[in-house]
């Protein structure tokens, strides 16, 4: 994986702030894994994704301990979803998804691996696949709402969208942000054959 020239936490207070509101992805995708892989071991691990219901639990998720945002300062109309571990119920990554009724599709607000997996910027990484998971976890939102897995979302750069184009077909929109990507129902239901996660 490429590594950013800057890191999430380099940007402004006042940035980060307005990123956070609008919905921002910053999220490198390493092994393409139907689940998540030990890293050391090569073991393969079954996952599970929880919605988190109580917008109170999301307090424990801060820029403080790792989680590059404080969760709960999200949109109340973006849902936002745990991937777990399903043996540990360990909590490896979040996604954040909003219904965009207007544009008929999902749309990614916010997507961050747990910090022990998060290499960029911590250095290490404890299991690989935690990104293209949060990402299906979105499509099947998508599909769940009639939208077939048709998703978009804003990438913090052009980096990060060209990475996007690469790794999932994502098409360069540009409509409402500079770096917008969307991810038709056909790529979309791609990425959902590839991943095995089990809903809670």
């Amino acid at each position: 994986m490429e590594k950013l020239d800057y890191s999430w936490y380099n940007i402004s207070m006042e940035e980060r702030q307005r990123l956070l509101k609008q919905g921002c992805i910053n999220i490198w995708i390493d092994e393409i894994v139907p689940c998540l892989k030990d890293t050391v071991t090569g073991e393969m691990k079954e996952t599970v994704v929880f919605k988190i219901e109580s917008r109170s639990y999301l307090k424990q998720y801060t820029e403080q301990n790792g989680w590059q945002i404080n969760w709960i300062e999200l949109p109340a109309d973006v849902e936002v979803y745990e991937l777990a571990l399903k043996d540990t119920k360990e909590i490896q990554g979040l996604v954040a998804v909003k219904n965009d009724v207007n544009s008929r599709a999902a749309f990614l607000h916010w997507a961050c691996t747990a910090p022990q997996n998060n290499k960029h910027d911590f250095g290490k990484q404890k299991y690989s696949g935690v990104g293209g998971h949060l990402f299906a976890i979105a499509a099947d939102k998508s599909v769940q709402w009639g939208y077939e897995g048709a998703m978009h979302g804003f990438a913090l750069n052009k980096e990060l969208l060209e990475h996007y184009m690469e790794k999932f077909n994502a098409e360069f929109l540009g409509m409402l942000h500079d770096y917008q990507f969307f991810i038709n129902e056909n790529d979309a239901k791609k990425l959902l054959e590839v991943y095995n996660y089990e809903w809670n």
